[in-house]
């Protein structure tokens, strides 16, 4: 998190730069842009307006906007669900076979 000097002229992409550019964290996909009336711009809604990818990068600042740029949620894979079944599983047949013995 950082803040900066408001300079008139500076688009997005400027102030991204000045904060350190990206880390592997992340989700520059969800970014979006807080103005300072309350209302959102999002990386997908600058897209609709550019024929370019960086479009985001372009907008314009104003006094008090604020650029929020999440971190990547982990999403679980195919193979982590079918250890967590698996290992549900066994739970289950390890606690029948002690009653069984019992």
């Amino acid at each position: 998190q950082n803040s900066f000097a408001y300079q008139p002229g500076r688009p997005v992409g400027y102030y991204l730069r000045l904060a350190g550019g990206s880390n592997r964290n992340a989700d520059w996909r969800h970014a979006f842009l807080i103005r300072a009336d309350g209302s959102v711009v999002s990386r997908d809604h600058a897209k609709s307006f550019g024929m370019f990818s960086n479009s985001f990068d372009s907008i314009q600042m104003n006094p008090g906007d604020t650029i929020v740029v999440p971190d990547k949620t982990m999403r679980p894979t195919a193979l982590r669900g079918f250890l967590d079944w698996s290992q549900l599983f066994s739970q289950l047949a390890l606690g029948a076979a002690a009653i069984r013995v019992i």
